[in-house]
């Protein structure tokens, strides 16, 4: 995990003396989409069963003011720390974000966001003859602090993930990178 970590911050560092400019003040309206995953991090329990969470994400951003207004949907899958016949344990994700994207520094951003996640579960109902799927379902407000670096159509950031589950009455976190392009 410290070599990858290492890894990506040199990687990072290294697109910071590009000359390629990030996303242009002068530019309206952007669109993308991105890959992100990380370790699931928070709760204990949730923290037994998953280890971490991989998926796709768009961006709509709008200039609004030195940054950008956006929205943040995605889809993501939350994988188990192990599979078998009798337990079969993975779950979803799908956030709805809104927020501010402030860019300093010239390629430089640092981003806020708000807004809800939808959480689904699935596991085996062992109990039965028939073995069926249970599918449990959760959601609660999330917000996402995040930082990172545009350069031209390509974007790399660091986020920290937190969603309040009502049902489940917990929070569950996520330390995730996002690696994206926007057109």
């Amino acid at each position: 995990m410290k070599k990858l970590f290492l890894l990506s911050v040199m990687v990072l560092s290294s697109f910071c003396f590009s000359q390629v400019f990030a996303q242009k003040s002068s530019k309206l309206f952007s669109f993308g989409f991105g890959f992100e995953g990380g370790p699931v991090m928070g709760n204990a329990e949730f923290k037994e069963s998953f280890s971490s969470e991989f998926g796709m994400s768009l961006r709509f951003s709008l200039k609004a003011g030195p940054g950008f207004a956006t929205f943040s949907p995605g889809a993501l899958v939350v994988i188990p720390k192990k599979v078998s016949e009798e337990d079969i344990k993975l779950g979803s994700r799908i956030p709805l974000r809104a927020g501010y994207k402030y860019i300093f520094a010239r390629n430089f951003f640092v981003m806020g966001e708000a807004g809800y996640a939808a959480y689904t579960f699935y596991s085996a109902d062992t109990g039965s003859e028939t073995q069926e799927v249970n599918k449990e379902k959760s959601g609660g407000f999330t917000y996402a602090p995040s930082a990172g670096v545009n350069l031209g159509k390509f974007e790399a950031g660091i986020r920290y993930e937190v969603t309040t589950l009502k049902e489940l009455d917990s929070k569950v976190s996520m330390l995730g990178l996002r690696v994206g392009f926007n057109f």
